[in-house]
């Protein structure tokens, strides 16, 4: 069996949990705000060109209005100035996207104190 063969038969009997961090978008979705005088970019905002009618009988699609700040992103080195020459989106090698994690819970924490705030301490428990 190859290795693909094995990962893919791990992920689909559960021996390997793949999960997703990424946040649905919405016009409720936080942004970055900088103080003044920086620019901020713009909030999310879903235009829909056409949903099954005239203007598209067959098809549903929008355009999609957003800043690079909104919502789960991923900052690449080149988007600071101390990696001015790093890689972009485009560079980065995918093998530095994968590995594996651990899982922290502190959903029950939180909802009992809003201004809960996780600590090393937490973290090592």
């Amino acid at each position: 069996m190859s290795l693909l063969d094995g990962l893919s038969k791990a992920i689909a009997g559960g021996a390997i949990e793949i999960v997703d961090l990424t946040a649905p978008l919405s016009s409720s979705t936080p942004i970055l705000q900088l103080p003044e005088p920086f620019a901020n970019t713009i909030p999310f905002r879903l235009e829909e060109i056409s949903r099954y009618d005239d203007r598209g009988p067959r098809w549903y699609w929008n355009d999609i209005h957003t800043g690079e700040h909104t919502g789960t992103h991923l900052d690449v080195p080149v988007h600071w100035v101390s990696g001015k020459d790093g890689h972009d989106v485009s560079q980065v090698p995918l093998k530095t996207l994968v590995a594996p994690a651990v899982v922290l819970d502190f959903s029950a924490r939180a909802a009992e104190d809003p201004d809960f705030l996780l600590s090393i301490d937490d973290v090592r428990a």
